[in-house]
């Protein structure tokens, strides 16, 4: 079969070699070819670079299988490959695997501890020749409360390090039964919103979850709480995140995701309009997921549940 890896760079030379053993391997030079090269495609193993509309993938006349290292499946037309029996492969709902991968947790813990001590700023500052601490007086992170949104795989890993922290942390998901130790479950949203000093986001996008994180809930929030977003951009209503920051109602917002990444009008989100020079703001282009470790973990285990697949 053939098979195409859209985004080899980094590509894990243990799954690559896995790959060569059972298929016929090319890789794409650059993403702009993929239209002229999914004609005669079997096999395509993509990352978070390209969105597998349904206007490309009609272009495959003989793709059998995506291949997608990533929980989220909003780059790709789910729908459209359900009626033309296209198998997706994904790490969706692949929770013992996923709790060996703590990538996301880390960097959501990096956002967390940098907005809160305006590490952007005061870092921004010392380059402008400005030395000032009085500036960037913060808070410690001893006692105060986190507000996790969604207490799966890595909201129960951002716990565990708030936890170490000594904070009290608060989770809020629509799955009663979830829980974990040291963490008090709250029944609602608004409940979470009211009474955290620091809110993570951490609940995958669905349509049901379009801008679940409301201007409703943010009008809730402390004067002095800060916003983390490690989920998807279109989980919150980042119109009124950025109005909450501005107008000084929240503290401050940490994001790895914003709301059009996965389009060609990226620089049209709010957030990115920011004027993150004069606003506690910090923005990472999606890179939680993005270590050596992680990508290779889960790309090797993408290729093992391919080859399952065909020879169970």
């Amino acid at each position: 079969m053939k098979l195409l890896i859209t985004e080899p760079i980094d590509f894990s030379e243990k799954a690559l070699k896995l790959l060569k053993n059972n298929f016929k391997v090319e890789t794409l030079d650059h993403i702009d070819q993929l239209s002229k090269t999914i004609f005669d495609v079997e096999v395509l193993f993509v990352r978070l670079g390209i969105v597998l509309d349904s206007d490309l993938l009609s272009k495959a006349n003989n793709l059998k299988f995506i291949c997608t290292p990533t929980t989220g499946l909003d780059h790709i037309d789910v729908e459209y490959c359900l009626e033309n029996k296209i198998k997706i492969l994904s790490l969706k709902g692949e929770y013992n695997f996923l709790g060996s991968i703590p990538s996301t947790a880390e960097h959501t813990w990096t956002l967390l501890t940098a907005i809160n001590r305006k590490l952007f700023l005061a870092s921004t500052s010392v380059t402008q020749k400005i030395w000032d601490r009085n500036k960037f007086k913060s808070f410690n992170l001893d006692q105060k409360k986190l507000g996790i949104l969604g207490l799966g795989r890595v909201g129960k890993q951002v716990a565990k390090y708030a936890q170490c922290f000594g904070m009290q942390v608060y989770a809020y998901d629509t799955d009663v039964s979830k829980n974990f130790e040291g963490v008090v479950l709250l029944d609602s949203p608004e409940k979470l919103f009211k009474v955290s000093d620091f809110i993570s986001i951490h609940i995958p996008f669905e349509d049901s979850n379009f801008k679940f994180v409301s201007e409703e809930y943010i009008s809730l929030m402390k004067p002095l709480a800060c916003i983390i977003n490690t989920s998807r951009g279109k989980i919150w209503d980042e119109k009124a995140i950025v109005e909450a920051l501005v107008n000084h109602n929240i503290r401050g917002v940490a994001t790895d995701v914003v709301y059009n990444e996965l389009s060609e009008n990226t620089f049209d989100s709010p957030i990115l309009k920011l004027d993150v020079l004069h606003h506690n703001c910090i923005i990472t282009p999606h890179i939680a997921g993005a270590t050596y470790d992680s990508m290779k973990q889960t790309e090797i285990f993408i290729v093992n549940k391919l080859i399952s697949e065909l020879y169970e």
